[in-house]
């Protein structure tokens, strides 16, 4: 039974593929906004968890209507990006300057001039999957360190759909030994560090409370010396995007790698809260980021 649940599963997907490459773009975004809204009605944990968090942690910026309208806002980005990554075949080069516009590709060149490896790292903001597939088009092709799903037939094809830029996806289960060997082979590496990791995190603060934060990034960046070079992206109002590569972040190592550990990931953590500030619709508040609370402290219900 299983096994033929899988089967629909990658077949529907397959269909969705197929549709992605004759239906317009344009037309793909607004299907997706549509679908992300209609989870927002019928999905009534996840809605519950984006208002709650919302309300917590930018309540006094949005004030009510706010924090409605914001939730819904995200929603539909959320589904709109679904649905854009379906049409991921369509891109090229060619696509920089229609579908994707940048800013600060000073930043990425000179991330990978240093030649100790790059790792490249946001959060679940803006289009993430978008920016890793373009950038391999543009010449610097990623490890992408994702979670597998269950169904292996549709992880097959979302690793065809992430990889068609020339990128190759590492899963966690296996994921640091092959990180160290892409930077050792001074290819990119692409993490996220913006969810609750459950275990082994490090506290840092983001939204004023401490939040459960993966170290593997400030880990392979103090034993490796890799570059660490932030990166968001986020809609125009004609459908594309503008990707933009922020100024690398620096650090130097005090001898203490616990406590450098630590420091790094609260500095990369902070330039994620600083573009979720700015759009908050962009970010994925239907996770319970700060679920996972330090032993010393009552945790967010």
């Amino acid at each position: 039974m299983l096994e033929l649940r899988f089967a629909l599963e990658a077949a529907c997907f397959r269909l969705l593929l197929l549709l992605a490459r004759v239906i317009p773009l344009r037309v793909l975004q607004w299907i997706g906004a549509g679908g992300g809204m209609l989870f927002y009605l019928l999905d009534g944990r996840h809605r519950r968890i984006t208002l709650e968090q919302l309300d917590t942690f930018l309540g006094t910026e949005l004030r009510a209507a706010g924090v409605s309208r914001t939730a819904r806002a995200c929603w539909r980005h959320f589904g709109r990006i679904t649905f854009d990554a379906l049409a991921f075949e369509r891109l090229s080069r060619d696509s920089v300057g229609r579908v994707v516009h940048y800013a600060g590709l000073e930043h990425l060149r000179e991330a990978y001039a240093r030649n100790r490896g790059v790792l490249l790292f946001s959060g679940h903001f803006g289009h993430w999957e978008l920016t890793a597939v373009m950038q391999g088009h543009l010449g610097y092709p990623l490890a992408l360190v994702t979670q597998p799903l269950d169904n292996p037939r549709l992880e097959r094809l979302l690793a065809d759909l992430r990889g068609c830029s020339g990128n190759r996806v590492v899963h966690k289960r296996a994921a640091v030994r092959e990180m160290l060997r892409a930077l050792q082979a001074r290819i990119g590496v692409a993490i996220m560090i913006d969810q609750d990791p459950r275990e082994g995190g490090v506290f840092v603060p983001f939204f004023d409370r401490l939040a459960a934060t993966t170290p593997t990034l400030a880990l392979l960046a103090a034993r490796t010396g890799a570059a660490v070079l932030p990166t968001f992206s986020v809609p125009n109002p004609d459908g594309s995007y503008r990707i933009v590569y922020e100024p690398l972040v620096e650090w130097e190592p005090s001898g203490n790698r616990e406590e450098d550990v630590v420091r790094l990931t609260a500095r990369c953590t902070a330039r994620i809260e600083d573009w979720v500030r700015r759009h908050p619709e962009l970010w994925l508040w239907m996770h319970r980021r700060w679920k996972t609370r330090p032993p010393d402290e009552a945790g967010l219900r």
